[in-house]
């Protein structure tokens, strides 16, 4: 038995309430589950508006909030266009399967919430996101190439060449850390 079922039981002076009221009061501090290898104050300092973030990484933070936004339209057009059958599925004038619009649903959330995840480790100057936005913009840069006489191509190798040019330039590289 517990004790304070023994002095429940034994007609102690406490009330319910006196006993619940002590049993509640937390004597220690809730330590973390998982020790975090991440210095999180160093990110949120960096993340304050001090004027010491370039220009450049602001514009590139702001590029990859747009695409997240461009992602989040994405994935709204696709599951409208998933739910009306008929001639609003057409794609180059043929019919397109449901599980199209499913996929393309899903790879545009999965961008949506990693678009924003890379601008707010963008902003803050995380380690991860010099390489991120590399790997990232090399890709669109090929696939912006692969799609240079349909219309999109030459805005995708644009913006892509932009956010490479900006995301190499010395200060940005020293604002994600030490220099690459």
């Amino acid at each position: 038995e517990s004790r304070a079922t023994a002095a429940g039981a034994c007609g102690s002076a406490t009330t319910p309430t006196e006993r619940a009221s002590t049993a509640a009061a937390p004597t220690t501090t809730r330590r973390p589950a998982m020790p975090s290898t991440v210095d999180v104050t160093a990110i949120l300092q960096r993340m304050t508006p001090t004027g010491n973030r370039p220009p450049a990484v602001t514009v590139l933070g702001l590029l990859a909030y747009l695409i997240a936004l461009v992602e989040l339209m994405s994935g709204i057009a696709s599951v409208i266009l998933l739910l009306r059958p008929g001639q609003a599925q057409l794609l180059f004038d043929r019919p397109v399967s449901d599980w199209y619009w499913v996929i393309t649903a899903s790879l545009s959330a999965a961008l949506f919430v990693a678009y924003i995840w890379l601008a707010r480790g963008i902003l803050a100057g995380a380690d991860h996101a010099w390489p991120v936005v590399n790997v990232l913009a090399v890709v669109n840069l090929a696939f912006g190439a692969l799609y240079l006489f349909q219309g999109t191509g030459w805005a995708n190798v644009a913006l892509s060449a932009l956010v490479l040019v900006l995301n190499n330039l010395r200060g940005v590289r020293v604002w994600y850390g030490e220099p690459r």
